[in-house]
């Protein structure tokens, strides 16, 4: 998907104001107020900027004879072609000394710049059709801001696509008042500006300046305008919705303490496993505060927070562990973490509290698996069937009060729980909603000008895909319906897909919510992945089967079938 990129000037300290550039073709945001703790906005930003490069996909080692034969060659034609251009450079002032520049300067030079953009643009496509990973590397996307009635938060994606990163600052955490545009914005991001964050401090006043003046001049006719048309990968426009999509999920909320986050840091920092497994595993017992156990070491950690309030004991293991590192930075202002889990090998939502700050880290369920593929959580969120009317009436609710929490919007839309949920969840993944886990509210927040469409998101899932046609056909027949406690169901079916000679016996217990508990199937599928790539075709054929009351409106059958 192509976006347009149109900044005035970039980003950087201005005097005592940290200036962000907003994206001009987008509709027009601005902020400016005085930070009341820049220590601990710089200290924040940081580890946000850590997410940015975050890159721990495998690589080969370097031979270390080569590079420095190459870099020996590189230096010997650096110092030759510098001595060339010497010469060259003198002989060319010698010609034109006296003479008045050429007429047409302006001119050749609109005419190369033209030359050279047109070839980057056509570098960037061809790099992201044969080498998507190269091009995410050098071709970064700029972080998303958005100012909110209540607080303004930065979004980014490390390049591997693993790890989310988000900041919401308070408007607590600002002083004085000043007006502001609402809405959502990309801003200009540099190596530059975030040496220039290393710069702050407690004694120094610091305004943080999503410049409004960029939309009140010609910027046309600007020495300092730039434009920029950057062709963005489905992967990344994906990842956003399907982060935000699983905020929405039922979770584990697990409360850990500063200390206990330092011990896990300090040991991954000191030793560096040989031999797998390489797990964190939250043990939580209900009315006891949660452990984690560091495999393979067998290290436990205590956690000094809350007690855990889940209905039963259960073992949770999360991978992907090193990502945690960028939280580094955050213990000596974080007050508590709060851990979201969704399962075993599913993504996890790790939330630094920072007082009038909090920074949120979303990690896909192991480091080289992005929310893109193999953990694809519209697998998990495929049987929560949105209903259309509903999707609409939320989003023009969101945009006009720009956050709600789930209870008013259930007021506002009277439709059942799963049908708001498959809403909320739909928006989601078009980039239109996020949900704010500290407060406890959905916010209006568009990645993109316009809603994420299955063109430039690409197509379900074939799971999803066939979990839905197997339904549809009557491929589901349930032997065994049982209500559990605590507003659980128990079901037993036989499902066969179209084409199958011989149907899949599937078990699955549904909590309240509606999402999968506990499940099981006799599909290949289910015995190579379990729940970690979401679930199999039969058990979304059965889920769709167990909701199938919801499919009363005409809005949800359409938005079934389409």
């Amino acid at each position: 998907m192509k976006l347009d990129l149109k900044y005035l000037g970039s980003s950087g300290m201005v005097g005592s104001a940290l200036s962000f550039q907003p994206n001009l073709a987008r509709p027009k945001v601005f902020f400016d107020q005085r930070l009341k703790n820049p220590l601990r906005f710089r200290e924040a930003m940081s580890a946000l900027h850590d997410v940015v490069i975050g890159d721990f996909r495998f690589k080969k080692r370097d031979k270390a004879v080569y590079e420095a034969w190459k870099t020996e060659q590189t230096r010997q034609e650096d110092d030759l072609r510098a001595s060339i251009i010497d010469v060259e450079k003198r002989r060319e002032i010698e010609k034109l000394q006296g003479e008045a520049p050429p007429a047409n300067l302006q001119q050749d030079f609109q005419q190369m710049h033209h030359v050279y953009w047109t070839a980057r643009r056509q570098w960037a496509t061809e790099l992201m059709r044969n080498d998507p990973e190269m091009f995410r590397a050098l071709v970064p996307c700029d972080p998303v801001v958005t100012v909110a009635p209540d607080t303004v938060f930065f979004e980014c994606f490390a390049k591997d696509e693993s790890s989310y990163g988000c900041l919401f600052v308070d408007r607590d955490a600002f002083e004085g008042t000043t007006a502001s545009g609402l809405g959502t914005t990309n801003v200009d991001y540099s190596i530059a500006l975030y040496e220039h964050f290393q710069t702050l401090r407690t004694y120094r006043e610091t305004r943080l300046l999503v410049d409004p003046t960029g939309f009140e001049v010609k910027v046309e006719s600007a020495g300092t305008y730039r434009e920029e048309k950057i062709d963005l990968p489905p992967s990344w426009l994906k990842g956003f919705g399907q982060l935000s999509a699983a905020m929405a999920l039922p979770s584990r909320e697990v409360e850990l303490s500063v200390d206990a986050v330092y011990s896990l840091l300090a040991h991954l920092k000191r030793n560096r496993e040989k031999a797998g497994p390489r797990s964190i595993e939250f043990q939580l017992t209900p009315g006891k505060a949660p452990s984690m156990v560091l495999q393979p070491w067998g290290v436990r950690v205590e956690s000094h927070g809350l007690p855990y309030v889940g209905e039963k004991p259960e073992t949770i293991k999360v991978w992907g562990r090193r990502r945690l590192g960028v939280l580094a930075r955050l213990l000596p202002i974080a007050e508590k973490f709060t851990v979201q889990l969704l399962g075993s090998g599913l993504p996890s939502i790790w939330t630094a509290h920072l007082g009038d700050m909090r920074f949120v880290l979303g990690l896909s369920g192991w480091t080289t698996n992005d929310w893109t593929s193999g953990g694809n959580l519209e697998l998990l969120s495929g049987a929560f069937v949105a209903d259309l009317r509903a999707s609409a009436r939320i989003l023009e609710h969101l945009k006009k009060q720009h956050l709600s929490s789930f209870d008013e919007l259930s007021r506002l839309v009277e439709v059942s729980r799963p049908a708001l949920i498959g809403s909320l969840h739909h928006l989601s993944q078009q980039g239109q909603v996020i949900f704010d886990f500290a407060a406890k509210q959905y916010r209006f927040r568009e990645v993109m000008p316009v809603a994420l469409s299955e063109s430039v998101l690409g197509p379900p899932s074939p799971e999803l895909a066939a979990g839905i046609d197997t339904y549809k056909r009557g491929g589901v027949t349930l032997e065994r319906r049982e209500v559990l406690p605590k507003a659980r169901q128990l079901l037993i079916a036989q499902v066969k897909p179209e084409g199958a000679r011989v149907g899949s016996r599937c078990e699955a217990v549904f909590d309240a919510d509606g999402g999968f508990s506990k499940a099981t199937c006799s599909c290949d599928h289910f015995r190579q992945f379990r729940l970690k790539k979401g679930p199999c075709r039969h058990l979304i054929a059965l889920k769709l089967f167990e909701n199938a009351e919801i499919l009363s409106t005409d809005s949800a059958k359409k938005e079934l079938l389409h």
